[in-house]
């Protein structure tokens, strides 16, 4: 079966990491899902949909003909990457094969509190030993005399998904990319941090960055790989925003310190490099994640807004909840208390994990110095989610899907819509009406939300006839 179109879901933890991928047939009557990918699954303060949205996970994977994941993808070993896997591998009836590992820093870091999760996916038969890998220290797939990647670390059959490495293991400030053999112990957190293999998810032209908890070293290191004329990034639709946003790590500052010029100038390089169309935050609470100055250095490249929450009462906006670690400009009688968490009203394409935490609002979009008073909700009785799931579909012809879930609880409701007056939107789909869990298949759905095209339109023959991409949508709604 060739593959048709590719699922990048951003799931909802806690304070912590999660990106599912499923890999779909072309099969506009009868679609198969061909592979999943896990980049990371893990916690230290799990929301109250984490449980539900491991369900998701498994549901999606034991619908397959053979169960597996085809290849798990551990950034590094801290718990709030690594923790769930055990609790996810529960789930299900059947026992799902492994059938490759990556992970970055030092497989023994991988044992928290007497249990080592590459140990027991060894052990317990999930996965064989041989096909656990890391990569070297300072290590990259791509050239940069060719202006290209050339090493993957996973791909489909045929290539037309492949996984690269953007860096692995970065312990040089200053690397050159070849020195393969240093030691990646690290004691320190920003050095057990820095070692995050920062991926790249290639599909139909286009990309997702997903970066684990790099810090402002390996995004340093990263910035010299990569200049302006670079292309490899040129249609990158979304990236996950590093260590969840952290601002100390980021910036390589303490709580209590002004971040450098220079190391504010690391990240805004590193985020121009990237280009990415859209971000998205995995967070939560506990460590005053992510941080709204962090935010303010990775604004989106898409300008018009792409998708609203109708439940507020300003138009166009979805809500985000960030740490306000910076002085922001406020008019009269209005005080925001700098290194509170707030809620804030948002045109811009960021999305995060943390949507609502029931705390004071404003109206704020990324990259300005103002805030204004939130219009609040639309309806005084409507209920706003603490948390939220977003998941984009990439298509064969380079269009993408992008939704956001409260949970991803089965049958898929979205919350978000259409953004209005949106050229992106112009081929929206708005929510589709409520159907009963008997109307409505358990598996497999989309997102629905908003479908757009980010590069000009190729006249070429359609991926699948019309009749059939209609039988599938209703199939998949």
């Amino acid at each position: 079966m060739a593959i048709g179109n590719v699922i990048v879901t951003v799931v909802d933890v806690g304070q912590g990491q999660c990106t599912f991928v499923e890999i779909w047939d072309d099969d506009g009557m009868n679609p198969e899902l061909l592979y999943t990918l896990l980049f990371d699954c893990g916690s230290d303060k799990t929301s109250d949909e984490t449980s539900t949205n491991l369900d998701y996970i498994a549901d999606r994977v034991s619908q397959m003909s053979t169960p597996t994941f085809d290849c798990v993808f551990f950034s590094h070993s801290d718990k709030d990457h690594i923790s769930l896997m055990y609790d996810l591998l529960q789930k299900f009836s059947t026992q799902p094969a492994v059938s490759q590992v990556w992970y970055g820093g030092d497989w023994d870091q991988y044992t928290k509190s007497g249990f080592n999760i590459l140990d027991y996916l060894v052990s317990n038969g999930y996965c064989a030993k041989k096909n656990i890998y890391t990569t070297g220290s300072d290590y990259t797939g791509y050239d940069k005399s060719q202006k290209k990647f050339t090493h993957y670390l996973w791909q489909s059959s045929g290539g037309k998904v492949e996984v690269f490495p953007v860096a692995s293991n970065v312990l040089s400030d200053d690397p050159d990319w070849d020195d393969q053999d240093q030691s990646v112990w690290g004691k320190t957190a920003e050095a057990k941090n820095r070692v995050s293999i920062v991926c790249a998810l290639y599909y139909a032209g286009s990309s997702y960055v997903i970066c684990g908890d790099a810090t402002n070293k390996t995004m340093a290191a990263i910035n010299t790989l990569f200049d302006s004329t670079t292309t490899v990034f040129n249609s990158n639709l979304m990236t996950t925003l590093p260590h969840h946003g952290s601002r100390a790590t980021g910036f390589a500052v303490k709580s209590s310190e002004v971040a450098s010029a220079a190391s504010v100038k690391v990240v805004k390089t590193f985020a121009k490099n990237m280009k990415s169309q859209t971000l998205t935050a995995s967070a939560y609470a506990k460590h005053r994640h992510p941080s709204l100055q962090l935010m303010n250095s990775f604004i989106p490249t898409l300008d018009d807004p792409i998708l609203k929450d109708p439940r507020l009462e300003e138009g166009n906006a979805h809500r985000i909840t960030a740490n306000v670690d910076i002085a922001l400009g406020t008019g009269a009688g209005f005080t925001i208390y700098q290194g509170n968490d707030y809620s804030f009203e948002a045109q811009t394409n960021t999305f995060s994990t943390y949507y609502f935490d029931g705390s004071d609002t404003f109206s704020y979009n990324l990259g300005m110095t103002t805030v204004n008073p939130s219009e609040g909700l639309a309806d005084p009785n409507d209920v706003i989610n603490s948390f939220a799931c977003w998941q984009y579909e990439t298509q064969t012809d380079g269009d993408f899907l992008l939704g956001g879930y409260a949970n991803l609880s089965l049958p898929l409701d979205l919350f978000t819509d259409a953004a209005d007056d949106s050229s992106l939107a112009a081929k929206a789909r708005r929510r589709p009406a409520k159907k009963t869990a008997a109307e409505t298949p358990a598996l497999p759905q989309t997102t629905g939300a908003v479908s757009f095209t980010i590069k000009p339109r190729v006249t070429r023959k359609p991926a699948q006839p019309a009749m059939q991409f209609q039988s599938r949508l209703k199939h998949f709604h």
